[in-house]
């Protein structure tokens, strides 16, 4: 088992941060290799919903995301399968009065080891990791400044179910 870890801090705040998260329509903005995605089961979000992702890169492929648990905009956790890889993974949200939200991910990896395009499962989700939260995090951090919606503001994204 393998496990990862990453945090942000963007100027959001944390009903922000995790509408813009969890609008999953916008996720190529933050890692451009999602084909399609859709909701296979349950409602979004809720324990046990069920996320069928296409990704096309660095190999053509369908992860299977469950929703273990979920408390929006506080932390959601997750398990995902594809190419004989399972992935538990949590993103937690802490706002920082004044400054923020913290937002962090960290997850384990089962079945480590496994190549994926000539890399590690391990090398493959580290790097994507950290490429993925950057990017929300720019995103997260123009919305704030652009509406109003940082640490002390109440944006609503619109269709972030």
């Amino acid at each position: 088992m393998f496990r990862f870890q990453y945090g942000v801090t963007t100027k959001a705040s944390q009903t922000l941060a995790w509408e813009v998260f969890s609008n999953w329509r916008r996720w190529n903005e933050f890692a451009n290799i999602y084909g399609q995605m859709e909701w296979r089961e349950g409602r979004p979000w809720e324990a046990g919903s069920r996320l069928e992702i296409e990704v096309l890169e660095p190999v053509r492929t369908v992860v299977s995301h469950v929703i273990t648990n979920c408390q929006p905009a506080h932390r959601v956790g997750w398990i995902d399968h594809s190419l004989g890889v399972v992935l538990a993974q949590w993103v937690s949200f802490e706002e920082r009065p004044g400054r923020g939200t913290r937002v962090h991910t960290w997850g384990d990896i089962v079945h480590s080891g496994v190549k994926i395009a000539g890399r590690t499962a391990e090398q493959v989700i580290t790097s994507f990791t950290e490429t993925w939260y950057e990017n929300f995090r720019s995103a997260c951090d123009r919305l704030a400044e652009t509406s109003g919606g940082g640490s002390s503001g109440g944006f609503a994204y619109p269709g972030a179910s």
